[in-house]
């Protein structure tokens, strides 16, 4: 063979060992996303010999693998190289950051963007899907007792959205399943009805729960209060009495049919002067006689204890939800004993 037929041949074999490296690698990142960390055996590998690759020892891998045997590993296997939890995929919600994403999950910025590579950290867009590795459990935040007696532990705060303001940072946590329902239900609403006004969110819950002024309830981080959608308003609809003819009859019920249709309510307190022509908007809509049993007091008077919108004194100016008990959070007691006329149970 001569001179220049063997530097041919080396080059072509040198050309064929990159591009078998970038494929290995290409496999590796693709599982990695897939997966989470791990390494791919390769021909002639051993466990020590990978365990000084990636930084660990042969203990520490075969903890994070235990089917793994050790002087029976082949080439093409998977091995875990770090236990980062679960993996999901998290969708982007509106007004949501990257930092407050990060900090839910307790990982980094530079972790986010490892597992999405395509990610670009300013230009995070509405129902973008990220893949994140966390330890933290589905659900850490915990509604305990009832909400005039209760607590709130490790709450989140209401974020930012299009669709309403929030009067008082330090009164908006709750749990992280009132949180979602809040924001779920009103990207819905905003995504039906582009056009309906803003809203006021005055209060939930202080950070730890507990009593917080003005209030009887709102201590376990399942109350909300929100002012009425009107038809005519200056901004954001204010906090004063709404009478039916000015109620925003469409962007309420959708709003409520939400929560409603998902099971996701206690109970809404709405002034019972209000609760007819939602009563008929929702027949209109198509609600059935049991859903409409099920779901309102009217027309049983205002005294009836059936119905999940239920009238409460002092609630011509705003409707105060409560949701239901999260199955993660085994101290929750509901509260819907409590007689209706009560403002224990209600303010």
């Amino acid at each position: 063979m001569s001179a220049r037929a063997v530097r041919v041949f080396t080059l072509v074999a040198l050309l064929g060992s990159s591009l078998a490296s970038a494929q290995d690698a290409s496999v590796r990142s693709e599982q990695e996303q897939a997966d989470g960390p791990s390494y791919v055996v390769q021909r002639g590998d051993t466990l020590g010999a990978i365990a000084l690759r990636v930084g660990k020892s042969q203990s520490e891998l075969l903890s994070l693998n235990p089917e793994l045997e050790p002087d029976r590993i082949r080439e093409g296997q998977q091995i875990k190289i770090a236990d980062f939890g679960r993996r999901i995929e998290h969708v982007i919600a509106p007004g949501e950051v990257l930092s407050r994403l990060a900090q839910r999950y307790e990982v980094s910025l530079r972790e986010l963007v490892r597992w999405n590579p395509k990610l670009s950290p300013d230009r995070v867009r509405d129902g973008q899907k990220l893949v994140v590795y966390t330890r933290v459990p589905a659900s850490r935040s915990e509604s305990v007792g009832t909400p005039t007696r209760g607590k709130l532990m490790y709450g989140e705060p209401l974020p930012v959205h299009a669709g309403y303001i929030v009067r008082n940072r330090e009164r908006s946590w709750g749990t992280r399943e009132t949180v979602d329902s809040l924001l779920k239900a009103f990207t819905a609403l905003r995504a039906k009805l582009p056009e309906a006004p803003k809203v006021r969110v005055h209060d939930l819950s202080l950070r730890s729960g507990g009593p917080i002024d003005d209030h009887n309830s709102h201590q376990s981080g399942r109350d909300v209060d929100i002012t009425y959608f009107q038809k005519r308003c200056e901004g954001p609809c204010g906090l004063h009495p709404v009478k039916p003819a000015d109620l925003d009859v469409e962007a309420q019920w959708a709003l409520l049919q939400y929560w409603l249709e998902r099971g996701q309510l206690e109970a809404a307190f709405i002034d019972y002067a209000l609760q007819a022509k939602l009563y008929a908007h929702a027949r209109a809509q198509g609600a059935g006689r049991e859903e409409l049993a099920h779901w309102f007091q009217y027309p049983r008077g205002s005294s009836a204890s059936l119905g999940i919108i239920r009238h409460a004194p002092r609630h011509a100016d705003h409707m105060h939800v409560r949701f239901v008990c999260d199955h993660t959070d085994p101290e929750c007691e509901m509260f819907r004993v409590m007689p209706i006329h009560s403002t224990l149970a209600t303010r």
